[in-house]
């Protein structure tokens, strides 16, 4: 197990990269307790994959620099899908990460409504 804290969405990273958000930014920048899924990169590869390969690239490669990555294994693969649609109304993804941080202890920090009212939830918004 890592032990790292902060799990982060990839609504942060997005908004990171985006500039929209001074908060995720202090997150990506100044913690050293972060961590993400895996699932992760294919959120924010799927975002920017109309900009290109080489942003695509440069984005993820930024995102593994700075945190590490948690795979996505069996256990929580099963997980996130039991707990689609009964703990968090998002996709596959989001039950991803929810049961990422759950099996890890970890507390996501995200500006997703989807993970809004969760417990062991940072909500942040574009500030």
């Amino acid at each position: 197990m890592i032990p790292i804290a902060y799990l982060l969405d990839s609504w942060v990273w997005i908004a990171h990269f985006e500039g929209r958000s001074i908060v995720a930014r202090r997150y990506i920048e100044g913690m050293e307790n972060i961590c993400m899924s895996a699932i992760t990169i294919a959120e924010v590869a799927q975002k920017y994959s109309s900009h290109g390969e080489k942003t695509v690239n440069s984005r993820i490669n930024d995102m593994i620099r700075r945190s590490p990555m948690i795979p996505v294994d069996r256990k929580i693969a099963t997980l996130a899908g039991m707990l689609r649609h009964k703990e968090i109304q998002g996709g596959i993804a989001d039950a991803i990460i929810l049961a990422t941080a759950k099996i890890g202890h970890h507390t996501i920090v995200t500006g997703d409504q989807h993970f809004k009212d969760l417990p062991d939830v940072v909500f942040i918004g574009d500030t």
